[in-house]
Formats: C-alpha cells, sequence, structure tokens
C-alpha cells in the first residue's frame, strides 16, 4: 500500500516536472502545458490527500527556482506559481468538502489578490507606479497578441473586424486587464477541474461530487452586474472602468452557469459525446458567448434545469 502510494506522488512529480521542463521550449508549448500544472495536484489530493499535494507544490516551486535561481523566478516564472497556488487553492476546497462551483469561485478570489500583491510588489521595488506599470504590461501584452497575430498572417484589416485597431489596442487592454486576469484565471481553473473530474472518473476512483453541470453562482451576483452596467452610464471615468470590468468579470460566471445549462440538456436529452464537444466549441464564439451568457442570467427565473434543490443565496 505504501509503496502504491509513493508510485502515485513520483507519476504526479513527473507530470509536474514535465509540464515545466517542456513549457520551457517555446511560448506555445509553455502557453499550453503550463495551463495544467493544477492537475496533477487535483489528482494527488483525490487519491492520496492534501499533504501529497502540498509536497507536489513545494517540488515544483523548487523546481522552478532551480531553472531560474533568484528574483528573476519571480519576476520571469510568476504565473507558474501562480498556476501552482491555483492547484493548491482548489486541492484545499475540495479536502473541505466543498463543491468544484464554489472551490472555484474561491479560488479565483484568492489567487486575483495574490496576483494584486505580487503586482504592487514588482512596482514598489522597481520604483514605479502602479499605473505606470500596468500601462507597460498593457504595451507589452498588445505587442505579443499583433505579433502572434502577424504570425498568423493577420493584418491591420482583421482587427478592425474584431472592432480593435492596434492603435487603441494598449489602451483596451489596460482599462480591462482586471476582467481579463479574472476571466483568464476562472477558465483555467474551471478547465482543471474538469479535466481531474473526467481522469478520476475513467480511472473508476468515485467521490466526484455534484457534477459542473448544476453550476449555480450566487444569485446575488445580479445585482453587482446590473451595477456595472449602470456605472457604465455615469460621466466619471474610473466608475465606468470599474463598472465595465465587473460586466465583463460577471458575464463570464454568467456564460459558465450557461455552459453548465447546455451539458445539463446534453446529459438529459442522451446527446453523444461526439457532438458535444463541437456544441461547446460554439459556445465560445461571438455572438453565441452573448446567447450562453444571458441563457445563465435567464437561468434566475426559468430554471432551465430544473433543480429540485433550493439554490443559496
Amino acid at each position: 500500500m505504501v509503496g502504491g502510494r509513493v508510485g502515485a506522488w513520483l507519476l504526479g512529480l513527473a507530470a509536474l516536472l514535465g509540464f515545466i521542463l517542456v513549457g520551457r521550449v517555446n511560448p506555445m508549448a509553455y502557453l499550453l502545458l503550463s495551463t495544467w500544472l493544477p492537475v496533477p495536484l487535483l489528482l494527488a489530493e483525490w487519491r492520496l490527500g492534501l499533504g501529497a499535494a502540498v509536497a507536489l507544490a513545494v517540488a515544483g516551486v523548487v523546481a522552478v527556482m532551480a531553472l531560474t535561481p533568484g528574483l528573476d523566478a519571480l519576476k520571469d516564472q510568476g504565473g507558474l506559481f501562480l498556476l501552482l497556488f491555483m492547484g493548491l487553492g482548489l486541492s484545499f476546497w475540495r479536502s473541505r468538502g466543498l463543491n468544484a462551483a464554489a472551490g472555484i469561485l474561491l479560488t479565483v478570489l484568492a489567487v486575483a489578490l495574490v496576483h494584486l500583491g505580487l503586482f504592487l510588489a514588482q512596482a514598489y521595488f522597481q520604483g514605479v507606479s502602479p499605473w505606470a506599470l500596468g500601462e507597460q504590461k498593457s504595451r507589452e501584452v498588445a505587442q505579443a497578441i499583433t505579433g502572434m497575430f502577424a504570425e498568423a498572417g493577420m493584418a491591420d484589416q482583421d482587427f478592425q473586424i474584431m472592432g480593435i485597431s492596434r492603435a487603441v489596442l494598449p489602451e483596451v487592454l489596460r482599462q480591462v486587464t482586471p476582467a481579463l486576469l479574472l476571466i483568464n484565471a476562472g477558465l483555467v481553473a474551471w478547465l482543471n477541474v474538469l479535466a481531474t473530474r473526467q481522469l478520476a472518473g475513467r480511472w473508476a476512483w468515485g467521490g466526484e461530487g455534484e457534477p459542473l453541470s448544476q453550476w449555480v453562482c450566487p444569485e446575488w451576483f445580479i445585482f453587482l452586474f446590473l451595477a456595472g452596467g449602470a456605472g457604465l452610464l455615469l460621466p466619471l471615468a474610473w466608475v465606468r472602468q470599474v463598472g465595465l470590468n465587473l460586466l465583463l468579470a460577471l458575464g463570464f460566471v454568467y456564460f459558465c452557469q450557461g455552459l453548465a445549462i447546455i451539458a445539463a440538456l446534453y446529459q438529459r436529452f442522451q446527446v453523444p459525446r461526439l457532438l458535444r464537444l463541437p456544441g461547446y466549441l460554439l459556445a465560445f464564439l461571438n455572438p453565441l458567448m452573448i446567447a450562453v451568457m444571458i441563457l445563465g442570467i435567464l437561468d434566475l427565473w426559468v430554471d432551465f434545469r430544473r433543480l429540485r434543490s433550493p439554490r443559496e443565496a
């Protein structure tokens, strides 16, 4: 039994180190593989307990620090540390018996607070204001995005079709950075939880708990969503910016609820799995994304899944 537990942990360690090492080959590999860093931690907690997940996270931090020694690790590999922290957060809430939806929301909020702390610390040590550092990072992200589209053969006209030009892209990113960070963290957490549940189900580990198709966000979120929309109508620039970020972040939450409704309907009508994947992929395209988000909002009143248990406020 002990050998089996050690072997399972070593497999998780090998997967974790593989993600870190292969992800250093090129930016695309980093983007594809580092996203899944929380999975080994979640699987370790599922099979071996929270202590095994913590040990994996520590091993991951040591590996990153060894590959990028000194303070450069915090500057260049901060995203990896945040992903390991996300894996720990998701593992912690699962070990406490919290349902997956609530665990994702709490973990994303914790990751956002840690990210904000690291950002403010970086601004302090660099001797610049948070606003100046934010503009710098917005320009860097804009350059990376335009470079990626340029490699794909997209010209300025393509950005105009998307509704954004190269000239205004840095400013747009600066204004919506908080919402984009929350959306990115939420999507990554959701994908990792989904992948972990699929693997645990295939290996017949049991203990999946409430399915993600029963995702229901707190009902009071609708008041924040409406407040964000009202903020866009006020003359103060900072209020409009806060309102825009609220709309984007909470819009993504309701989009997830809309996806959960679609998943529940797939299950109810026993839609073949091969037909479900294209439906999920189409949901991420405009204007279907907005339709899925509206579906999630309307679930507050229509209850498309006909939930038998009362919702928690």
